[in-house]
């Protein structure tokens, strides 16, 4: 009964996680027990706004079965793992800023492996009737970021896990390494024009800031970097 009052983003988190500790070739039997931290963003949680619909009707499990606090946890209950276990909600940034905290937790030996997640999944209209009266969806459902024809960005789903260690562990480990992550950085705008509005000025700062950290010089060509996935929102701001 409880799998069933579950929201649907815990059950594929953990079938990711899963996936994602397999592909890294770590054995769930030796991680379990130990400090192995979890981190998830998230931004919606539709499922609550099913199952709490009829007051009078509401399950068993429906306070664990939609909690943001259990996404993450639910990973470290069933995997057994004793790490800090955190759900994370920055809006759009959430699962970029999970994995900041990841390498952060890494990086001050609390613990030794660390899982960054995040999950989206559409199961209303809600978010899109209030996204819209804010004017921030797209109204043909493309986003066209940095074009001058942006109109707002398209809602999708997906779920993510990425397993992470210290690279110096890892390569003592002779683990499969898929890539680096050599800086992370987080700001905040402050006050700006709207609480949704971005500034320029503080995004700047943040790249630079995250540069000079990871120990290279945006003025110096070959430190500059060749290849970027960025977010945007597609809007005219």
């Amino acid at each position: 009964r409880e799998a069933l009052q579950m929201d649907p983003q815990q059950r594929l988190l953990l079938e990711v996680v899963y996936e994602g500790v397999e592909s890294a070739g770590l054995p769930l039997e030796d991680l379990r027990g130990s400090d192995t931290a979890v981190y998830v963003g998230v931004m919606s949680d539709d499922f609550s706004g099913i199952l709490f619909h009829d007051l009078e009707s509401v399950p068993t499990y429906a306070a664990t079965g939609t909690s943001r606090a259990i996404l993450s946890n639910r990973i470290s209950y069933a995997f057994d793992w004793k790490g800090p276990s955190l759900t994370i909600d920055t809006a759009c940034s959430s699962s970029l800023v999970a994995v900041h905290h990841a390498v952060q937790v890494l990086r001050s030996g609390t613990s030794r492996v660390a899982v960054a997640g995040g999950s989206n999944l559409i199961l209303s209209p809600s978010q899109f009737v209030a996204e819209t009266n804010l004017n921030m969806l797209s109204v043909d459902g493309k986003s066209k970021m940095w074009d001058a024809e942006a109109n707002g960005y398209a809602r999708g789903e997906g779920i993510a896990a990425l397993i992470m260690k210290p690279l110096s562990a890892a390569i003592a480990d002779g683990d499969n390494i898929e890539c680096v992550i050599r800086e992370t950085g987080l700001n905040q705008d402050g006050h700006t024009t709207g609480i949704t509005m971005p500034i320029s000025v503080s995004q700047v700062q943040l790249i630079q800031d995250t540069y000079t950290r990871a120990g290279l010089d945006l003025g110096v060509s070959t430190d500059r970097c060749q290849y970027f996935e960025a977010h945007g929102t597609g809007t005219q701001l």
